[in-house]
């Protein structure tokens, strides 16, 4: 990357809006602002631009001579930028026409159009934060849910990076004094290690409750996808819409009314959840529903979890059995719908579970009754027992596989330990396990990797 140069872009989502942003970061981005920033009277206000304190004013097209728009302009002095660098905010009126004007201005004056995600790779190659932090800048920006962006923030604060910082300090120190050691044998000698299996075991502890991040921190940035499943007439419609707060699936007492599956997204406790209803499967002849039974199948093959609703005015049925037959190998979770409608009830042994049973709970879809208690049964097993929660952060997916690296590494250490092999043998695998979690947090990481990385982002972040 070639810092000499400037760059621009439109911060802001394309559109009308009150407000856009114009952003332009480099080492003539204060100079490039002064040849079309001024006041009403058309005096420059270059000279007057102080850092972090805004300013009034109007951009002017000098080949015109005409005001393009009344903004407010922003500047930071680096390194205390964003970026690192000298940065420049304009604040203009939102609409395509005017941002488009103010960003040719910005090109026409010696900047470059910014590739995407660019101003935060520079922040995250001038030091101003770690790959981790970049990558939660993104997760921010996609979050779907409060909760999955309080996480998000979380690791853009730095938190994520602190914990694997501190496994990798510990790491380190142990293979300073492995390598002092090998490298000054006379003076030094080969040093004490008694407390080699703590430190690795803390580590590997450590590491290992970051890996369990890994599967929540997946449902929370792509969502969990829920089959509903079960026997015609069951009322996973009916579930559906008391889910939704609306009617979003037709509803009647006619048995196979539901033919082809319904997708909605919905938020559940913060989790975002993509909802399947699918059609009811039963042993029939009927050719159409037959096919919305065969895509029940393949909805029930491709979702995270399944929800099997039954009717407890029918009980236990050959066709409960049928679905429950398609969803065994399925983490799962049995509702027992309309206890509306009886007195009491309590699942007995005909309601079969196995361990990918998540749960098994009495609701009402039609009055909601039991919905709050499902809905804690699924933040449960998303939250793998609350180790994401303890975290304050998840990995993604590179990150975990670095983690199961370095935790594979530090496995080759132990056996290396164990078998009370020469010591430049333990500082090779320990040295894997710490190049690992460098590569995490990016001080160690090839431009490949952070090309992929910065390429998820929008251009003008």
């Amino acid at each position: 990357m070639n810092f000499d140069e400037t760059i621009a872009a439109i911060s802001t989502a394309p559109g009308t809006g009150a407000i856009a942003i114009v952003r332009m970061t480099g080492p003539e981005a204060w100079t490039i602002t002064g040849k079309f920033f001024c006041s009403k009277s058309k005096k420059p206000l270059l000279d007057s631009l102080k850092s972090h304190v805004s300013m009034h004013g109007f951009v002017r097209d000098a080949a015109s001579d005409q005001i393009v728009d009344e903004v407010v302009v922003i500047p930071y002095k680096g390194p205390n930028s964003y970026t690192g660098e000298d940065l420049i905010e304009i604040n203009c009126h939102g609409g395509q026409i005017v941002t488009s004007e103010i960003l040719s201005l910005c090109l026409a004056n010696g900047a470059r159009l910014a590739r995407q995600g660019e101003f935060t790779q520079r922040a995250y190659l001038n030091g101003r934060m770690d790959l981790t932090q970049a990558e939660a800048v993104l997760d921010v920006i996609q979050a779907k849910t409060g909760l999955q962006s309080r996480f998000a923030v979380s690791a853009l604060k730095g938190e994520l990076g602190g914990q694997i910082e501190k496994v990798r300090l510990s790491l380190v120190e142990l293979l300073s004094r492995i390598v002092a050691g090998l490298d000054f044998p006379e003076e030094v000698g080969d040093m004490p290690l008694d407390d080699l299996e703590k430190i690795v075991q803390d580590a590997g502890k450590d590491l290992q409750v970051l890996l369990s991040t890994a599967r929540s921190g997946r449902f929370l940035r792509e969502g969990v996808r829920v089959a509903i499943a079960g026997k015609p007439n069951a009322g996973k419609s009916s579930l559906l819409n008391q889910l939704l707060k609306f009617e979003r699936a037709i509803v009647t007492d006619v048995p196979g009314t539901t033919r082809d599956s319904l997708e909605e997204l919905l938020d559940m406790n913060g989790i975002p959840v993509l909802l399947i209803d699918t059609a009811g499967i039963r042993s029939t002849d009927d050719q159409v529903e037959k096919i919305g039974i065969e895509r029940t199948r393949k909805a029930i093959a491709q979702s995270d979890l399944v929800l099997l609703v039954t009717d407890v005015l029918t009980g236990w049925t050959d066709d409960d059995k049928l679905v429950l037959d398609l969803v065994a190998d399925r983490p799962h979770i049995i509702l027992a719908n309309k206890v509306d409608l009886v007195e009491e009830f309590d699942f007995s042994d005909q309601y079969l579970s196995n361990n990918q049973c998540l749960a098994r709970i009495p609701i009402s879809a039609k009055t909601g009754s039991g919905i709050a208690e499902f809905s804690d049964a699924v933040e449960r097993w998303v939250f793998n027992d609350q180790q994401l929660k303890d975290s304050g952060g998840s990995l993604n997916a590179r990150q975990g596989e670095l983690c199961e690296r370095a935790l594979r590494s530090l496995a080759l250490v132990q056996e290396t330990a164990a078998n009370d092999m020469p010591q430049d043998c333990l500082a090779t695998d320990l040295k894997m396990a710490i190049d690992s979690l460098y590569e995490m947090s990016g001080e160690m990481v090839s431009e490949a990797i952070i090309t992929n990385v910065f390429a998820k982002f929008c251009i003008g972040k």
